[in-house]
């Protein structure tokens, strides 16, 4: 499917704020399938796109995160433990 430039730019926003796929599809008037086979395609530029904008939340969030650890948050630095071990188990 081709997506207008208001559709991309929505995509890019309602992704942003974590809505599922199938509530952005429904928000922009695509089919639900055909949004999610564009984003699981990780070489299109809808997925690059809703990944990018959804990772920039998560970074927010996890910014947060590490300042909560270290203020002594145990909730904060048992998240920041798991996202340091996950991330040497990537590497």
């Amino acid at each position: 499917m081709q997506y207008t430039q208001s559709q991309i730019e929505q995509i890019e926003k309602y992704a942003g704020l974590l809505f599922k796929i199938s509530d952005i599809a429904l928000l922009i008037d695509a089919d639900p399938d055909e949004l999610r086979d564009e984003i699981s395609n990780k070489t299109t530029e809808i997925s690059k796109l809703y990944h990018k904008s959804k990772l920039q939340v998560i970074t927010r969030l996890r910014v947060q995160e590490i300042e909560q650890a270290e203020l002594g948050s145990n909730t904060a630095i048992e998240l920041v433990t798991k996202y340091i071990q996950e991330q040497q188990l990537d590497e």
